[in-house]
């Protein structure tokens, strides 16, 4: 079997195994060259060989986390945990309560999907001294459990 791709700056795009005569447009099917078989788009031309790319792993995707209704979000915390929460000088621990006091007022769900979410929980993982950090949780293990969503 013919193996065809168009070099460009010594890389190979547009690879087939169909002659580019019945494919492509005159102008374009003129500027494919006979490739080794196997040659794949992206191999490049160096010392007289094509050279495919490196293979790379596929990345798996991570599921999305479901959405966190008030209820579940504020049972995700520990009594401690919601205890230092509501009575915290913090800034930034007062814009968490805040914006949970909101999605309760509202009956909408938080999304632990997002980055802002992801970080003001992470915020309250960090010790409160001697740098900025809401010194809430007890680990950095129960980020990931609340935005699970995992009762406690």
């Amino acid at each position: 079997m013919t193996t065809y791709a168009r070099s460009v700056n010594g890389t190979a795009v547009d690879v087939t195994t169909t002659n580019p005569v019945t494919i492509f447009h005159p102008t374009i099917a003129a500027q494919f060259i006979t490739v080794p078989d196997g040659t794949l788009n992206g191999a490049t031309l160096s010392g007289g060989f094509w050279n495919n790319p490196m293979a790379t792993q596929p990345v798996t995707p991570v599921a999305p986390l479901p959405t966190l209704t008030p209820m579940t979000l504020y049972m995700a915390f520990t009594p401690a945990e919601r205890i230092a929460i509501k009575t915290s000088n913090d800034a930034m621990v007062k814009e968490f309560w805040s914006m949970y006091q909101l999605s309760v007022q509202l009956d909408k769900p938080t999304d632990p999907n997002l980055a802002s979410v992801r970080d003001i929980i992470a915020y309250l993982a960090k010790p409160a001294s001697p740098g900025p950090g809401g010194g809430i949780l007890a680990s950095p293990e129960r980020v990931q459990q609340i935005l699970a969503g995992i009762p406690q």
